[in-house]
């Protein structure tokens, strides 16, 4: 370890061994399920929890707050009812309300996120390992969200502190790489409604949808959660500490009494499409129109393992990326949205989140992975996850067709095989895996030797109810020059109700090569840290609790000397209440470049950063109100230094909402940034506008200005959805350029309907 090193305090090692002794008490409750009686009708799932058949299945009640005061009674009554037959899981829920009139309820669309609004979540540990879950949740209009849970939700011990800017929820980008992942869609069926008594909702998941070891008499792990948003209170049916999440799968009830069927699935999804596109290149304008059809299919081979094959595979009804300005010199993460690869997605993520990524999706079928990619025809494919006993497995293989780039003809990417191999072994809480991605070029373009191989293993180890140990050691192998070269890391994670803090190390070779997966940088040694205070005080009511936190990280070369380092110390951050927060913090940064790089180019104006050792600060303000509330706002204001120069930065985040269907958000950022060798400003503007006719069909748009690459983009995308997320879409896209300042200068427009279909036996 390089001797700078020691700038990574001692009194951390001591902390740890002081915390890590902190573990949990209480065993979780033990609940039971009731089996249809022969000859019951089954409960219609209409949102009103009085059918007959739930008249003689006992209520679990017992709810118990995390907050706002950890391990007090629930303040209002919650029931839930478990039902089941021989081919549909049934659970009703009644959340008692003393006011039902002032319920919240701003979302009416599929997968949004119930933060802000009254809702219940239930997870289903189906295989009964304390790790992995299926999610289920609603609000009271009665949307579907769902998701999986893997590893109860931790992966890789700590994500990676941001390099570019953009919106300011753009961390939190729907399918960035998770143990929690949301973008699962499920066939499932759900009916919420406000009633006399507050809300209730009935839920009917039908078994071929879940994955379980079938059988008689058997036990499920089983939680619900409930979010009572206007006294920001959250309260759960088996109790779950602050520091933790309803993704705490160890912690959930055990459910029993569960006789369940052996699990034979098919599902078959075809697609048929139709599209415009037209592409204003230099010279002149192409037009072209398209049909294609394709197919997907889903076979349960086992109860636990499940086949996917794709033929002729389309993502035209994909959300558009949300644009990000990168000030660095390294490449930006951008999340995967194509629903094949999302589904699944945490049973292959291996190494350190959006740092070290050995497999990254969105690699394939795309010629980079930022906003600027170019689509790659995907010719077909086929995935096996799932769990088999103790392990949990996934191979996935997938062949692009040569891309040529139809306006100057020249080759944009061969044709290329790839293939990964994933298996993790569960002992207790723990799990011990490997992974194998590999890269093959195919075809007469690809070349001789056209190839990329990484592969490696890893262990997540339980280390205690509170701290969890996460390592990994891998190896990238490719012809010529490249060669062969490792990466390595090791991350130590705890949390109780008053902490949160991890620390770690990686090494990452010079010549570590993962084409098929993220590595923003390569040649460096890597410590790590970050701490979490999070005090809850009595004696202000109006204070929800304070949150003091740091982090920090460092990067080395071989030679001992700093690339690169950032600390964030947000030493003072209060959270009210009734949500939201509000605080002061300061960025510490350095940066050594061997060599020029441009950070702006753009309005006939190009800035480069010369080669040296730079140090600045970057102090600043932070706001965000009450996320629930009718008009929110969230703001950042930062001013300081950058390399050698002079920073200042307004972001500014509006949302509003117009009942539950409408929902509209405004963001701009505005960086100033006065070098002596140049003087630019970044704009960033993104416009959104959600409307939901009903909970099963809504009409977005996201319109977004980039000044950096001089763009006007819009998405336009009308979702009419039936089962699972298939459906009818209709999406415009149009990008303009805006250096002219002529709005008629159109660099391209399509036109896209799309039509999908579930089909199960």
């Amino acid at each position: 370890m390089v001797p700078s090193f020691r700038r990574v305090r001692p009194c951390f090692v001591v902390f740890f061994l002081l915390i890590a002794r902190v573990t949990f008490g209480a065993d979780p409750p033990a609940v039971s399920a009731a089996k249809l009686p022969a000859g019951t009708a089954a409960p219609v799932v209409d949102g009103l929890v009085t059918d007959e058949a739930w008249k003689n299945v006992a209520p679990l009640e017992t709810f118990t707050q995390q907050d706002p005061i950890d391990g007090a009674p629930a303040s209002e009554r919650t029931e839930v009812r478990v039902l089941f037959d021989r081919t549909t899981i049934y659970v009703g829920i009644v959340c008692f309300d003393s006011e039902p009139d002032k319920i919240i309820v701003s979302q009416a669309r599929r997968d949004s996120p119930l933060t802000d609004v009254d809702s219940v979540i239930v997870v289903l540990d189906t295989f009964n390992d304390n790790q992995n879950a299926f999610v289920f949740g609603t609000n009271a209009l009665g949307i579907e969200y769902d998701g999986q849970v893997s590893g109860e939700g931790q992966t890789g011990g700590g994500s990676s502190q941001g390099q570019g800017t953009g919106q300011l929820s753009s961390s939190n980008q729907r399918g960035a790489i998770s143990a929690f992942n949301p973008n699962w869609d499920g066939d499932w069926r759900v009916t919420a409604r406000i009633t006399e008594r507050g809300w209730e909702a009935e839920m009917a998941i039908p078994l071929k949808t879940l994955r379980y070891a079938p059988g008689a008499n058997r036990t499920w792990g089983f939680n619900v959660m409930r979010n009572i948003r206007r006294k920001n209170e959250q309260v759960y049916l088996s109790p779950v500490p602050r520091g933790f999440d309803i993704y705490r799968v160890s912690l959930a009830a055990k459910l029993s009494g569960l006789d369940l069927p052996a699990r034979r699935d098919v599902k078959v999804i075809p697609y048929a499409r139709a599209s415009a596109n037209q592409d204003y290149a230099p010279g002149g304008t192409t037009l072209d129109r398209s049909g294609d059809v394709g197919l997907d299919v889903k076979w349960g081979v086992t109860p636990g393992v499940t086949a996917d094959f794709t033929v002729n595979t389309d993502f035209a009804q994909v959300e558009a990326d949300e644009e990000q300005v990168n000030l660095t010199r390294f490449d930006l993460f951008f999340p995967e949205k194509r629903p094949f690869f999302l589904e699944n997605a945490s049973t292959f993520q291996f190494g350190a989140p959006q740092q070290i990524d050995l497999f990254f999706s969105r690699r394939i079928g795309l010629s980079a992975t930022g906003s600027s990619g170019v689509p790659i025809s995907i010719l077909g494919g086929a995935r096996l996850s799932g769990k088999a006993g103790q392990y949990d497995i996934g191979i996935l293989d997938m062949q692009t067709q040569e891309t040529v780039d139809a306006s100057t003809g020249a080759l944009v990417a061969p044709g290329n095989n790839f293939g990964v191999v994933r298996l993790q072994r569960e002992v207790g809480r723990s799990t011990y895996g490997a992974m194998l991605v590999n890269r093959q070029g195919t075809g007469s373009a690809a070349g001789r030797d056209n190839y990329n191989r990484a592969y490696g293993a890893d262990a997540n180890i339980q280390v205690s109810a509170n701290a969890k140990l996460f390592a990994f050691v891998a190896r990238t192998d490719s012809p010529g020059a490249t060669r062969s070269d490792y990466a390595g890391r090791v991350y130590y994670s705890f949390a109780n109700n008053l902490w949160q803090a991890g620390a770690g190390y990686a090494q990452v070779g010079d010549r570590f090569n993962p084409e098929v997966g993220f590595l923003p940088r390569r040649g460096y040694r890597h410590p790590e840290y970050r701490v979490f205070f999070t005090p809850q005080p009595k004696r202000w009511p109006w204070i929800r609790r304070f949150s003091p936190h740091t982090n920090g990280e460092w990067f080395y070369g071989f030679d001992g000397r700093i690339q690169t380092a950032r600390q964030h110390m947000h030493y003072f951050e209060i959270q009210p209440r009734q949500g939201g927060r509000f605080g002061a913090f300061v960025d510490r940064m350095q940066d050594r470049p061997v060599a020029p790089f441009i950070v702006f180019d753009a309005d006939g104006k190009r800035v480069a950063i010369p080669p040296g050792f730079y140090t600045w600060y970057q102090p600043g303000l932070e706001y965000v109100s009450d996320q629930s509330a009718r008009f929110a706002i969230t703001s950042r204001v930062k001013s300081g230094g950058f390399y050698d120069g002079d920073y200042k930065s307004l972001e500014l985040l509006t949302n509003y909402r117009a009942g539950a269907r409408l929902i509209a958000s405004m963001g701009w950022t505005r960086q100033h940034i006065d070098l002596s060798y140049g003087r630019f400003h970044t704009d960033l503007v993104p416009i959104k506008v959600s409307y939901s006719f009903t909970t099963r069909a809504s009409l977005q748009a996201l319109v977004q200005y980039n000044n950096q690459t001089s763009l006007v983009s819009s998405n336009i995308r009308l979702a009419l959805l039936d089962r699972g997320g298939t459906g009818f879409f209709v999406v415009y896209n149009d990008r303009r350029e805006t250096s002219t300042l002529d709005p008629r200068e159109v660099l391209g427009r399509s036109f896209i309907v799309k039509y999908t279909r579930l089909i199960d036996f």
